[in-house]
């Protein structure tokens, strides 16, 4: 939990009758959720194990409020969250397949262009920005909008600017080894009952297959049924599922 410390609002710890540390976790804010829970027991026997993680979730959510985790399997189990009062309420999923073949719908009063032909970082960041309400996120920094921030292509990604030049979407994208990966098309809140997340995917695809790249994967993070129902209408399929428990 070391290179969390400056973003951790509070922590705990569980002690063993010897003061030995048995388990750690720490809360980071989340703009729309209140904190992510990160953090996990040590390695022990399962049932000790999942003790441990249930102490920690429910002296988290008894200090913190609300309070949500990934059920990782690991750090902390869906066995362990339920058993704290948490339930289920996203999932992060990794889908992956054929780069998909249809093409983008057009958008009146909207522009996808290149990440990189947008060098105004402030435009950047508020299409970052449009994640935020996504469970599961938690806020983007400056950073995050500059050049090669998490590894993204800019002349691969695209944004989506409405009439006016403000930000309205973002799909991030890389070109891996053999195929792309792409982030989570983010798009604002106001705008989300239109074809533009569909529509900054299918973009980001289309230049994929202009790279003769076969291949995608797509992340994601709280996206709603019909957004995974329309991703897996494109032909990708799970090939990862993490759920996330919330309580407060």
């Amino acid at each position: 939990m070391t290179w969390l410390a400056d973003t951790l609002q509070a922590a705990w710890a569980v002690l063993d009758e010897d003061n030995a540390v048995r388990g750690a976790a720490g809360v980071r804010p989340s703009p729309a959720h209140g904190l992510e829970l990160m953090g996990g027991a040590l390695a022990a026997e399962p049932e000790e194990e999942q003790a441990v993680q249930t102490a920690l979730a429910k002296a988290a959510h008894r200090d913190a409020g609300q309070v949500y985790a990934f059920a990782d399997g690991s750090l902390f189990t869906a066995q362990a969250l339920a058993q704290a009062g948490f339930q289920e309420v996203g999932a992060y999923r990794l889908l992956a397949g054929p780069t998909p073949e249809e093409g983008p719908p057009t958008l009146e009063g909207f522009t996808l262009r290149p990440l990189a032909d947008v060098p105004d970082l402030a435009i950047r960041l508020d299409a970052l920005t449009t994640y935020e309400d996504r469970i599961g996120h938690h806020a983007v920094s400056p950073t995050a909008a500059e050049d090669g921030a998490g590894g993204y292509d800019s002349t691969l990604s695209l944004i989506a600017l409405d009439a006016q030049g403000r930000a309205a979407g973002i799909c991030r994208a890389a070109a891996e080894e053999g195929y792309i990966r792409i982030d989570a098309p983010g798009v604002r809140a106001d705008l989300r009952h239109t074809p533009l997340r569909q529509a900054l995917l299918l973009g980001v695809c289309a230049q994929a297959r202009a790279r003769g790249i076969g291949d995608i994967s797509l992340e994601s993070w709280g996206d709603t049924p019909a957004e995974l129902a329309a991703d897996l209408a494109l032909g990708l399929e799970i090939q990862f599922e993490n759920p996330i428990y919330a309580a407060g």
